[in-house]
C-alpha cells in the first residue's frame, strides 16, 4: 500500500516527494485513518474506505469537507479524492494532517472552554449560506445526499432523511426488519416542522472533533452531513455522541447559552428516535462489510450487537411516545 499510495501522492503533487512514514493513527469503523509523513515534512492524513459501511462514501464525504472549507467551518483541508479503489484496493481521500491535543484514539474529553466552542462552532455551521456555495458541489453529491430538499420546509426535509436511511436498511439486508419498518412509519406520522434546511453534520459531538485545549481546531468525521433539521445534531450530541461527558440538563444549559436554541423534551423524544433509526440502518451495512471485503471482528460486532442496541432504543421510544 506504501508504495502504490507513494506513487499516487507524488502523481497528484507534481514531484518526486517520497512517503517517509505511514501509520494507523485510529481505528475507524467507517474510515481508516493513515497518517502520512513525506520527505519536504508535509503530513496527511489518508481517509481509506472500509467495504462501504454505513451507506456513506468517502466522495460524499470529500464534497462535504471541501463546501464547509469554503464556507468557513473548521474542517482540514482536503486535498485529492481517489474514488475507483484502483490505486490501494479501496477508495480513499487525503487531506492535511491538523495539529491538536487529541490522542491517538478517539477523545472524548471535553476542557470547559472547548465544550462552549464546539456549541458555537456547530451552530455557525448550521447557520451556514450553504446556497451561496451550492453550485460547487458535484451532482452526484447533490443527488445522494441533499435529497431535492434546497427549498425545503415543514417536514419535508426530514421525511427525505428517513426514506434515504430506510433506504440504506433495505440494501443491506435481505429480510423485513419489523421494528424499522413501525420505526420509519412512525417517524414519517411526527416529523416536527423544519423552520429551515441547514447543513447537518449528522455525527456531532466529543471525540469527532479536534482542538488546541481552548477551541475547536477542526471538526471531523463528515460522513453523515446533509441538508436537515439542525435538531437533529443538538439531539444527537445530547443523547448520543456527547451522553457520557455531560448530562443532558448541561448540555441543554450550555446549547441555550451558547447558541440560544431551546431543546424541548418532545425534541429529545423524536430525534433520539430518528438518531436511533439511522443508526440501526447503517449498522446493517456492516454484515455485509463482514462477509465480503472488510472481515474484521468490529464489522460483526456493529452489524449485530450495536445494531440490536439501537433497534431495542428506537423501540422504546416510539412505545412510550
Amino acid at each position: 500500500m506504501r508504495e502504490a499510495l507513494a506513487a499516487w501522492l507524488s502523481a497528484q503533487r507534481g514531484d518526486d516527494a517520497s512517503v517517509v512514514d505511514l501509520r494507523r493513527i485510529a481505528t475507524g469503523h467507517s474510515r481508516a485513518m493513515w497518517r502520512c509523513e513525506m520527505s519536504d515534512a508535509s503530513r496527511y492524513v489518508v481517509r481509506i474506505e472500509q467495504g462501504g459501511v454505513f451507506g456513506t462514501s468517502g466522495s460524499d464525504e470529500f464534497e462535504m469537507m471541501r463546501l464547509a472549507g469554503a464556507l468557513g467551518s473548521p474542517v482540514a483541508t482536503v486535498r485529492w479524492n481517489e474514488p475507483t479503489g484502483g490505486v490501494i484496493g479501496q477508495p480513499f481521500f487525503v487531506m492535511d494532517f491538523v495539529d491538536s491535543l487529541a490522542a491517538a484514539r478517539e477523545d472524548r474529553t471535553l476542557p470547559g472552554p472547548v465544550g462552549v466552542d464546539f456549541i458555537r462552532r456547530l451552530d455557525e455551521l448550521h447557520r451556514l449560506d450553504w446556497r451561496a456555495h451550492s453550485e460547487d458541489l458535484s451532482s452526484r453529491f447533490l443527488d445522494s445526499r441533499m435529497q431535492n430538499t434546497s427549498g425545503a420546509t415543514g417536514p419535508s426535509a426530514t421525511v427525505a432523511q428517513i426514506a434515504r436511511w430506510a433506504g440504506v436498511y433495505r440494501s443491506a439486508s435481505d429480510r423485513v426488519v419489523p421494528l424499522l419498518e413501525e420505526g420509519e412509519a412512525w417517524l414519517r406520522r411526527h416529523a416536527p416542522a423544519t423552520e429551515r434546511v441547514a447543513i447537518v453534520h449528522g455525527d456531532p459531538g466529543p471525540g469527532n472533533f479536534l482542538h488546541d485545549g481552548s477551541r475547536v481546531v477542526a471538526l471531523t468525521d463528515w460522513e453523515f452531513a446533509h441538508l436537515g433539521d439542525p435538531m437533529e445534531d443538538w439531539v444527537y450530541v445530547i443523547a448520543m455522541r456527547g451522553a457520557r461527558t455531560m448530562s443532558i440538563h448541561e448540555w441543554r444549559t450550555l446549547i441555550r447559552a451558547e447558541a440560544g436554541v431551546e431543546v424541548t423534551d418532545a425534541d429529545v423524544r423524536y430525534w433520539s428516535a430518528f438518531n436511533f433509526f439511522k443508526g440501526a440502518c447503517a449498522n446493517l451495512t456492516c454484515l455485509q462489510a463482514f462477509a465480503g471485503p472488510n472481515p474484521a471482528p468490529n464489522m460483526a460486532i456493529i452489524g449485530t450487537a450495536l445494531h440490536q442496541t439501537f433497534l431495542r432504543n428506537l423501540a422504546l421510544l416510539v412505545a412510550n411516545a
